[in-house]
């Protein structure tokens, strides 16, 4: 059984949106932060979305091994 259409858009919804955070801090159009605060944004923001992402990928899989 595959994934589903809207389980594989919120798994990318998910990354698009961290990975355009963490873009818009690299960038930094308004030079507010200095590279230590950005690098340490950045980190935060990875800890925060792996974990999102990890616990959809389990739900899937118990989702999809549920219906097989």
């Amino acid at each position: 059984m595959g994934i589903s259409r809207k389980d594989m858009l919120i798994n990318v919804v998910i990354w698009v949106i961290g990975m355009i955070i963490i873009m818009l801090i690299a960038y930094d159009p308004l030079d507010i932060l200095d590279l230590t605060q950005k690098v340490i944004i950045v980190v935060i923001m990875s800890i925060v979305l792996l974990p999102l992402l990890l616990i959809r990928r389990q739900r899937l899989l118990k989702k999809m091994k549920k219906t097989t």
